[in-house]
C-alpha cells in the first residue's frame, strides 16, 4: 500500500484523536480489520523508533502534540533508514500538516484527521 492510499484510507474513518494513545489502538484495529500487515513500535536505531511499518516499507508516525519543526526533524530522522520508503503522518492538529511532501529524496504524506475527536 502507497504511502497516499493509507493516508487517504486513514482520513475516511473515525478514529479517537483524543489521545495518541487512543488513536495508534484505533490505527491498529484499522490496520488489521483491513488484513494490512504491520508492526507497531519498530526500532529503527537506537534512538529511533517509529509507531507502525507496514510490510512495504511505508512507516506511520502518529503526532498530535509537539511543534512543526520537532515533527519534521524526527521524520527527516525516519528518511534515513533504508527500511523507509515513504511516511505517512497521522495528526489531528492542522499545524503539523505542513510537513514537506518530501524529506531526503522520500514521500511524505498527511493523514490530517481535523474534527475526528
Amino acid at each position: 500500500m502507497s504511502a497516499a492510499s493509507l493516508a487517504s484510507l486513514l482520513e475516511s474513518r473515525r478514529l479517537d484523536a483524543s489521545t495518541e494513545a487512543k488513536l495508534q489502538a484505533a490505527i491498529a484495529q484499522l490496520f488489521t480489520e483491513q488484513a494490512i500487515p504491520f508492526d507497531r513500535e519498530v526500532p529503527l536505531s537506537a534512538q529511533d523508533r517509529i509507531d507502525f511499518l507496514l510490510s512495504d516499507g511505508v512507516g506511520c508516525e502518529v503526532k498530535i502534540g509537539g511543534g512543526l519543526s520537532e515533527v519534521t526533524r524526527q521524520l527527516h530522522r525516519y528518511a534515513q533508514h533504508d527500511r523507509i520508503t515513504e511516511l505517512v503522518l497521522v495528526t489531528s492538529r492542522l499545524l503539523l500538516a505542513r510537513v514537506p511532501a518530501e524529506i531526503n529524496g522520500k514521500p511524505v504524506r498527511v493523514a490530517a484527521l481535523i474534527g475526528w475527536m
